[in-house]
């Protein structure tokens, strides 16, 4: 909360730039092992990733509009895609059809919690 963290004498800009250079020191270093672990880069190296990961944050109750969401629950969505992505293997699902059902899965989460929104 910028407007606490003001009145409590913490220097909002600071706070925020630090993490954001942690954030990207971080994630620099995630590329780098994971470009080790490839041994090919490529432009679209994590591009399969990107669409399980949001499906995670959203199940987890993490808002795609911002301000709400945890880390809790982007496990516990980790825990179930992770079930999700095991069981459509077994069933032997191709990966376009797992892509076309992660985003059915946003799209039906999101319209839900734009449903509680305005009821509210």
């Amino acid at each position: 909360n910028e407007g606490a963290a003001r009145l409590s004498g913490v220097r909002y800009w600071q706070v925020i730039t630090a993490l954001y250079v942690i954030s990207s020191m971080l994630a620099g270093i995630t590329g780098l092992l994971y470009i080790g672990l490839i041994k090919a880069p490529s432009l679209s190296l994590a591009e399969p990733l990107v669409l399980p990961s949001v499906a995670a944050a959203v199940i987890g109750g993490t808002s795609i509009f911002g301000g709400r969401g945890g880390y809790t629950g982007t496990i516990i969505g980790a825990l179930i895609l992770t079930v999700l992505t095991t069981l459509l293997t077994i069933l032997q699902m191709p990966e376009g059809a797992r892509r076309i059902l992660f985003g059915l899965i946003v799209l039906f989460v999101t319209a839900a919690y734009l449903r509680i929104i305005e009821d509210k």
